[in-house]
């Protein structure tokens, strides 16, 4: 009799044993997959973010430097990717300066910027303030 069992504990695996063994495997190669395929859709959404972010931070400061930007004014464009911007100018405060005719302006850069993922439509908001300065009127 402890012949015969000692036999079938060397005979090797059951076949329920090995049932039970590909179905853990199973599971557990469908709960790596399910992870790597959320992580590789979230990186997807971050590029594009990045993407935006990048675009957003230039512009507001190409608007920043140019020294014709006076307030109340409307900016609107589409790069060939197809990132949507909108900047207003508004009036925070404005300041007679001495020597001058022109006051000094207060003026805020608002920036949207918007794109299209698979997700949907993702925005961006940025803002500056920038104090604008008349050009001092040229000495004789």
């Amino acid at each position: 009799m402890q012949m015969l069992i000692q036999r079938r504990r060397e005979a090797g695996m059951s076949l329920l044993e090995v049932l039970m063994a590909i179905s853990l495997l199973g599971v557990s190669f469908v709960t790596i997959f399910s992870g790597l395929s959320a992580a590789l859709r979230a990186t997807g959404r971050l590029d594009a973010f990045d993407r935006g972010n990048e675009f957003a931070t230039r512009k507001l400061n190409e608007l920043f430097l140019d020294p014709s930007l006076t307030a109340d004014q409307l900016f609107t464009g589409t790069t060939p990717s197809g990132i949507e911007w909108e900047a207003r100018t508004v009036l925070v405060d404005e300041r007679p300066l001495a020597g001058s005719q022109k006051p000094a302006q207060l003026v805020r850069i608002d920036l949207r910027v918007s794109w299209r993922t698979r997700a949907g439509s993702q925005n961006l908001n940025l803002e500056s303030l920038k104090l604008c300065i008349p050009p001092s009127p040229p000495s004789p």
